[in-house]
Order: C-alpha cells, then structure tokens, then sequence
C-alpha cells in the first residue's frame, strides 16, 4: 500500500503540481488583499481572487506537471477538477473550526494536505481524458 502511495505522491510531476499549487495559493491570497484594500466586496474578492490563478495553474500544468498541450476540451474541463478538493476543504475547515475550535484564520490551511492530493488525481484525471489517454504518464 505504502509503495502505491510513494509511486503516485512521491513524483516530480506531483511535486511540479504541488509547487504551482502553492505559487497559486499565495496569488489568490495577494489578489485576494488587494480587491478588499481597492474596497472590492469580500465576496467578489474572493471569487476573482480563485479564478484568475486557475488560468496561470491550467497552462502551467499542462506545460511542467503534465507536459500535454493545452487544448480547449481540458481548457474547459479543468475548473471541475478543483470541485472535489473545493467541496473538502469547506467540509474540514468547518470540521476544524467547529469541532476542534481551531482559528478561523487559519482553519483554512489545514485542510491544505487533504486538498492538494485529491486536487491531484482528479487534475491527473481530467487530463487523461481530455488527452484520449488510457494511463497516465507522469514525469517522474
């Protein structure tokens, strides 16, 4: 099992992943700082502030973690693969803000390695399929 886990985690082309992941994660949290300081309404803010990373994370993956070529039906596709680790990360901070009583400023975090694997393998997966591939072929 833990041999599993290490061929699939343990990777460069997860490691690219988790590196864009976290450039994006602090442009979200920048853009984020700046829509509220221009006096944007939070909830704008934090919409734009997810969405334009997205775009930089797409054509960044596709071109060091998953070296396909951007194409319009994965271009499409990607924002669906995000939903799952989106739906988690709500469930945990609520789980760690509610039940464990952890900082409302930080519960957020600390759903961040849950997130990132499941963000992962459906990324991996939505490119396979938008590719035509039958097995993945990481980098690593």
């Amino acid at each position: 099992m833990f041999q599993k886990i290490k061929e699939k985690f343990f990777t460069r082309s997860f490691l690219s992943f988790a590196c864009i992941g976290a450039f994006n994660t602090i442009l979200a949290q920048i853009l984020y700082m700046i829509f509220v300081w221009l006096r944007q309404p939070v909830s704008a803010s934090s919409v734009v502030a997810d969405v334009i990373p997205m775009f930089f994370s797409y054509f960044l993956n596709m071109r060091f973690t998953y070296h396909q070529k951007p194409n319009w039906k994965s271009f499409i596709s990607f924002p669906v693969s995000y939903l799952p680790g989106i739906v988690i990360n709500m469930i945990m901070t609520v789980i760690f803000v509610d039940w464990l009583m952890v900082d409302k400023l930080f519960a957020k975090a600390f759903a961040l390695p849950l997130t990132i694997p499941i963000n992962y393998l459906t990324m991996s997966l939505i490119v396979r399929l938008s590719s035509g591939r039958k097995k993945e072929t990481p980098a690593g």
